[in-house]
């Protein structure tokens, strides 16, 4: 008989992704405000939008689902906010980004250094608007995020 910490090795090996379930007692609500907030203390990923984006209530529900995937605490998520002419604030060092949409996937990777680069996990999304529009763009989100899930739980 397996133990579990061998079955895990054995999984792990073999390249099946374990998936364990949330504790029941965990406080899972976050909610998002249209202020920009100030850096997170220990930031270990970071997900920049386009500015504003996290004001839009229809997209707080699914922003929130995302955090959640990713399996951090909000208070460990550094939002960045890009705009058309590329004065976001600076750029925190994390080992994995989330970009969503073309505008900030431009404007974080012209001021990402090429070792900033390299050692992060790096997730592109579709444009806001496409995100959690029907079932396979949600599924095409999710396929997304699993790189990032997967170094977040090594980290």
């Amino acid at each position: 008989m397996l133990t579990d910490g061998s079955r895990l090795e054995i999984l792990a090996a073999l390249g099946v992704d374990v998936y364990r379930l949330r504790a029941s007692g965990a406080d899972t609500r976050v909610s998002f405000s249209a202020e920009p907030e100030q850096v997170a203390v220990d930031p270990c990923v970071a997900i920049a939008c386009a500015a504003g984006l996290r004001g839009d209530a229809r997209l707080d529900r699914l922003l929130a689902a995302v955090v959640r995937a990713l399996g951090v605490a909000q208070s460990r998520v550094a939002w960045v906010e890009t705009t058309v002419d590329d004065t976001a604030a600076t750029l925190p060092d994390v080992a994995a980004w989330l970009l969503i949409g073309a505008q900030s996937a431009r404007s974080c990777s012209a001021r990402m250094s090429i070792a900033q680069q390299q050692a992060s996990v790096i997730a592109v999304t579709t444009e806001p608007a496409q995100l959690g529009r029907d079932a396979s763009s949600r599924r095409a989100l999710w396929q997304t995020l699993k790189p990032l899930a997967r170094r977040l739980s090594s980290a």
